[in-house]
């Protein structure tokens, strides 16, 4: 389901999205129920869309940022338990009421900022996520790739089909301050999907997913296999008031520093790429033992 396809991002990724494969049932926008984007209905309310189709696995945002909490109030109420958040620059206190309200009802959020998720095998698209050519980018494989950057997830995948590898999973995990769900969440399910094989990780500056992620694989919760690479060395050397990439780019002290990230994870016995064209033989390396 897709709350706010009639907008113009909304409008323009639906076509996308079933022409790929994916089953969307059902678009929500008040006040235009009863008209339709490419063929799928709109309704009014969340309730009323799952009182038409039945049981539905996902909702898919693409309402502005100021709507967000509304919309997913609205959507986990209705029962759904996955949510993907498109918009950018959502109040911090608002992503942080979603989260703790979603993990409250037993939900989960893929977002906010994120550019969605893509499965070839599954021929599943959710979001912007590959554009109008998605098979361009992505083929069948059994690399895993996580990236707070869309751009970045579908440049890997790119390398990685070039190479004969593809992906089981391509997922943004969101580049705002607070996000629904970071790396090591996404890899704890990943654990379990046997077409998964081995994890890409695109990482950057601020935050310390990636460190969270080095204390996982030191504790063997994570036993796949995890490539990563850190971008942002260079905004070392700006000055520290200086605003760079992501939201969620905010180093405190060490943590957060891209090398710093690098550090614990080789220390963790991650295989840590220097540049982008070293990911494949590393990818290669892990997976053939």
């Amino acid at each position: 389901m897709g709350q706010g396809i009639t907008g113009s991002e909304g409008s323009r990724a639906v076509p996308w999205m079933k022409q790929y494969g994916t089953n969307l049932v059902a678009g929500v926008t008040p006040g235009k129920g009863g008209t339709e984007v490419e063929g799928v209905p709109i309704y009014n309310s969340v309730q009323e869309a799952v009182e038409a189709v039945g049981s539905i696995d996902v909702a898919i945002q693409f309402v502005p940022a100021k709507f967000m909490k509304a919309a997913l109030i609205e959507a986990v109420d209705a029962g759904i338990k996955l949510h993907i958040i498109q918009a950018e620059k959502v109040p911090t206190q608002d992503t942080a009421f979603v989260v703790a309200y979603a993990k409250g009802k037993g939900a989960t959020i893929i977002g906010p900022n994120t550019a969605g998720l893509i499965s070839p095998s599954r021929q599943l698209k959710l979001g912007l996520v590959g554009g109008g050519n998605p098979t361009k980018m992505f083929m069948p494989g059994n690399i895993a790739v996580l990236s707070k950057s869309g751009s970045m997830a579908a440049e890997i995948s790119l390398q990685l089909k070039k190479a004969g590898l593809g992906v089981s999973w391509a997922i943004g995990i969101g580049g705002d301050r607070i996000i629904g769900s970071d790396f090591v969440d996404l890899m704890l399910d990943l654990e379990e999907d046997p077409e998964t094989t081995a994890y890409v990780l695109f990482g950057e500056l601020g935050g310390t997913y990636e460190e969270r992620v080095a204390d996982y694989v030191k504790s063997a919760q994570i036993k796949k296999p995890v490539v990563a690479f850190i971008a942002g060395e260079f905004t070392m050397k700006l000055p520290s008031d200086v605003q760079f990439g992501h939201a969620g780019a905010i180093i405190e002290g060490d943590k957060g520093r891209p090398d710093h990230k690098r550090q614990v994870l080789r220390e963790a016995g991650v295989k840590v790429a220097d540049d982008l064209d070293q990911i494949v033989a590393l990818v290669r390396e892990s997976i053939n033992g």
